[in-house]
């Protein structure tokens, strides 16, 4: 069963679910549609609901609220009702794509989140949100999440745990790019994203996309002896550090790519003192909202981008190997290792 948003609608999360089954269950030929709050459980999530079951329980809640708010909004209309039971007139659930533009989605879509989100309402209505940029010749399209909390009024933590739901529910693909603009901004090309079942075309789409942008591939320089230093200062409680959510952010990025880098080149002995190196950090330090900001790559922590690729970053010398060369040798390779 196809499901139909009109773009052009302003409504709340579980107001949004409700229309979307709503008319999805609708047919132009009886002009009328006979349901119960029960039967729209079940197409919702397929199954029906329990009230005994706390979460199927809000489901049905849910379901009560939103009919009433779209009932008072006058975007849909009761002919009948009998307790939990209604016949609602076709006004609101007609599909006409000449004079409307709609969102089309699947009903396993809606089940699929329904079975499986923390918060299926809402990650419903961003789904349709971001289904509905997507463009229907390309399957994809690329749009910053700062754009996204401007015109959907998420916060930029929800909006990375809603994608992060999506894609683990392989509703979606996102292709992140490893470019930033040569424009002197240093921002990072958006995203690309569409539907899972599209993934080969937004790949596709995504780097035809690149090539129209003036881009430069990310180029770090990289000092780990700094970062473990200065995430020893943060666990020892630098003044830096609090009540500075921006330092904090910057730290926890640098640590990830620490992290990383230990996965290319591992390092072996000692810094003088007591901090060993080789170690991975342990990030669970870090609150969870300084996590969740960090990640201003939907989803992806910052990563190690350089001009090398794994291969040639393992057959680089080791830091003893470097010093026991001349300064300059040691000069030209110490930011990688260090």
């Amino acid at each position: 069963m196809k499901l139909f948003l009109d773009k052009q609608l302003n409504t709340n999360d579980k107001e949004t679910s409700i229309l979307a089954i709503l008319n999805g269950m609708y047919s132009n030929k009886y002009n009328h549609l006979s349901t119960s709050v029960s039967l729209i459980g079940y197409e919702m999530t397929g199954k029906f609901l329990k009230t005994s079951n706390k979460r199927e329980r809000t489901i049905i809640d849910g379901i009560k609220s939103a009919i009433q708010s779209l009932i008072v909004k006058g975007i849909i209309e009761v002919l009948n009702q009998n307790n939990d039971n209604y016949i609602f007139a076709g006004k609101g659930l007609e599909v006409n794509s000449d004079k409307k533009k709609f969102v089309v989605l699947e009903q396993w879509e809606m089940q699929k989140i329904f079975e499986r989100a923390n918060k299926p309402f809402n990650v419903f209505s961003f789904f349709c949100s971001l289904i509905g940029t997507v463009n229907n010749q390309t399957r994809e399209w690329h749009m910053s999440q700062d754009e996204m909390v401007t015109l959907w009024g998420y916060g930029k933590e929800t909006i990375n745990d809603y994608l992060e739901q999506l894609e683990k529910m392989q509703l979606i693909y996102v292709y992140r790019h490893k470019k930033r603009r040569a424009n002197g901004t240093y921002y990072k090309l958006n995203n690309s994203y569409g539907r899972y079942c599209d993934k080969d075309a937004i790949i596709a789409e995504a780097q035809k996309y690149s090539d129209t942008v003036e881009c430069e591939d990310f180029v770090e320089k990289f000092d780990r002896r700094a970062i473990k230093l200065r995430y020893n200062a943060y666990c020892e409680g630098a003044k830096k550090y609090i009540n500075n959510f921006d330092a904090k952010v910057d730290l926890y990025r640098q640590c990830i790519a620490y992290n990383k880098s230990l996965k290319y080149k591992p390092v072996e002995g000692v810094y003088e003192g007591e901090y060993k190196q080789g170690e991975l950090l342990d990030l669970s330090v870090f609150p969870d909202e300084v996590r969740n900001e960090a990640d201003d790559n939907w989803g992806e922590p910052n990563s190690m981008e350089n001009d090398y690729t794994i291969e040639e970053i393992l057959d680089m010398p080791a830091k003893a190997d470097i010093e026991s060369h001349g300064e300059g040798y040691h000069e030209f390779f110490l930011h990688y290792w260090e």
